[in-house]
């Protein structure tokens, strides 16, 4: 037996036998084309862009048939980046120009593009190159007059094994014969690990060999919930994985009773609890599993998707859209929180030592004021058409929140003088990421309509620990007492200013967390969509004073191994509904890492 780690993508337990898809880089040919030829060359470029686009729309009919019209909408940025000018232009340029042929020239093209989203130290942006390679793979492959598409004649059931599924190619997967999926690259946040969600197939992605590893036909089994691949099992773990994927159906089953109900405590205390997206399909999914709106909507992607930044007119559409579907609940729109590294496609930035504690999100923005004012504009213009607030990422500050603000009154203005509507009551909130913001929340709460702590930053800078540093890794935990305080005398602050305070990081994801934080004052939560009904249940199996003691034990204990062991006493008697979930948070025997 072999097991491999990875990321966790998408939930649940696959098992069956492997098929591998390693469909080979397109041989690109280099040619030096005559005069005479350069004509045919741009016609045959521009008919299999045509051609490509008819694909496309097509792949859109039949995701948006099997997924709804979100999912499909995946497929609008590929026929975006097929139209974008900045892809056909350089070709046509260097065919015309560098007299070279049509493969060459767009592979050319590609390349450029590519390197400039493999120079973005972030996997949730990296996903996005997949898209990219989408386009280009579509493309070469018809001017070479070749296919590596996922065979939609694979009918019997099996395991998906890749080193990459672009969005087109996951597409393509139909759940009676795709039992899971594993790729070696890819990001949870990929297009092709949010259609495995759609369609509900485990996912595993980010697995180091993982086409090495396994041979056609071999057993798989697919843990979704922790992002382990075993290949070739042994009897005992093979019978163990299959018991608890039995398990995990009727878990899922038992938490879909959660979707249509409040998320309300025991003796009556009703929380607030919404849904974290990185993309505007998602939203859907976010109503569907029982959230009451949108808590966090990352910006960042409609920046990636293009080869140049978009314009105000299509990110308030996008947001609109959003608004729309959300009404009347909430839509918390977060501005750009970019560094300049990741811009570096569409603007002027250079290479930093540590982007982490550099020029990114608030600082970057405040830095290019008209790229600020486009964004506000158009999240003012989306609050015509629901219920829309908007927050600022990484304020460190008062003197930051006030230049802001100060932006955001100069975009409020000039939408007055053009007459285009929104909402002059549009909350406005902060993200409490930093420590520094943390301890002057007394003032900054004087600033703003709401807080959303967003613990994973929080974490990370209070106890100075890299998640991705292996070696320190291990130092960060949200249940520091450093942490807690800093938490609570945000609440604190927040509350004594009579403005909501929720958490949208991962905290607000795990139930053991919830109940704490519930207990140290916190109104509200925002967490991954497919999450809600587990928070709901957590918060519907306690009352608010058994919550309220248990945040008071917890703060008052010095560790954070003492905080983790209580908690998980103390809500395992309360029968928290974690305790259901005990047999899947603990490995298989026979599961070696």
């Amino acid at each position: 037996m072999k097991v491999l780690k990875g990321i966790q993508a998408s939930n649940g337990i696959a098992i069956g036998p492997v098929y591998l898809h390693d469909p080979e880089e397109p041989w690109v040919d280099y040619r030096r084309i005559g005069e005479d030829e350069v004509d045919g060359e741009v016609r045959r470029f521009l008919d299999t862009l045509a051609s490509v686009a008819e694909d496309l729309k097509a792949t859109r009919v039949r995701v948006e048939e099997n997924l709804g019209p979100d999912h499909a909408q995946i497929f609008d940025a590929h026929l975006m980046i097929l139209g974008d000018a900045a892809l056909r232009e350089p070709t046509l340029a260097s065919i015309r120009k560098d007299r070279v042929n049509v493969e060459y020239a767009f592979w050319l093209t590609l390349q450029k593009v590519r390197r400039q989203f493999d120079a973005i130290q972030d996997d949730y942006f990296r996903a996005r190159r997949a898209d990219i390679l989408d386009v280009e793979r579509r493309v070469l492959s018809r001017l070479c007059r070749r296919d590596d598409s996922l065979p939609e004649r694979m009918t019997a059931p099996a395991i998906v094994i890749a080193h990459e599924l672009t969005p087109s190619n996951a597409a393509r997967m139909k759940r009676d014969s795709v039992l899971g999926m594993v790729t070696e690259a890819g990001a949870a946040t990929s297009h092709a690990s949010i259609i495995a969600r759609g369609l509900e197939i485990p996912a595993v992605v980010g697995v180091d060999a993982a086409l090495a590893s396994a041979e056609p036909g071999d057993t798989a089994i697919v843990d979704g919930n922790r992002g382990l691949v075993c290949i070739r099992p042994d009897p005992d773990t093979l019978s163990r994985y299959r018991a608890e994927a039995r398990r995990f159906t009727e878990l899922q089953k038992g938490l879909l009773r959660f979707t249509d109900v409040p998320a309300e405590t025991l003796d009556g205390v009703r929380v607030c609890l919404q849904g974290n997206i990185e993309l505007p399909e998602e939203g859907r999914s976010a109503l569907a599993y029982g959230a009451e709106g949108i808590g966090l909507f990352r910006t960042e992607y409609l920046y990636l998707a293009g080869s140049s930044l978009p314009g105000e007119d299509e990110q308030a559409a996008a947001y609109t859209r959003l608004a729309e579907q959300m009404a009347p609940h909430p839509l918390v729109v977060r501005t750009l929180d970019l560094g300049g590294d990741k811009l570096a496609h569409a603007s002027h930035a250079t290479e930093e030592t540590n982007p982490f504690l550099g020029w990114r999100a608030i600082r970057h923005s405040l830095a290019n004021r008209d790229l600020f004012r486009i964004q506000l504009r158009a999240i003012l213009r989306s609050s015509a058409s629901g219920n829309v607030k908007l927050m600022f990422p990484m304020i460190s500050g008062v003197e930051e929140l006030l230049e802001a603000k100060s932006v955001l009154s100069e975009a409020r203005a000039e939408l007055k003088r053009s007459g285009v509507p929104f909402d002059e009551d549009c909350d406005v909130g902060a993200v409490i990421e930093v420590p520094s913001a943390a301890v002057v929340a007394d003032q900054l709460a004087r600033e703003v309509n709401f807080f959303s702590i967003g613990t994973n930053d929080l974490v990370q800078y209070t106890l100075a620990v890299d998640r991705g540093n292996e070696r320190v890794a291990y130092l960060y935990d949200p249940y520091h007492p450093a942490v807690l305080r800093l938490i609570k005398s945000v609440v604190d602050a927040g509350h004594r200013h009579d403005i909501p305070v929720t958490v949208c990081g991962e905290m607000a994801a795990d139930p053991h967390s919830c109940v704490l934080l519930m207990g140290m004052g916190v109104d509200g939560f925002s967490a991954g969509p497919r999450m809600v009904p587990e928070i709901k249940q957590a918060i519907r199996s306690v009352t608010m004073e058994e919550a309220r003691a248990v945040a008071e034990e917890a703060l008052a204990l010095p560790t954070r191994g003492a905080i983790r062991d209580y908690l998980h006493g103390a809500l395992t008697r309360m029968q928290a509904p974690s305790r259901a979930l005990d047999e899947l948070e603990e490995e298989p025997a026979g599961v070696e890492r």
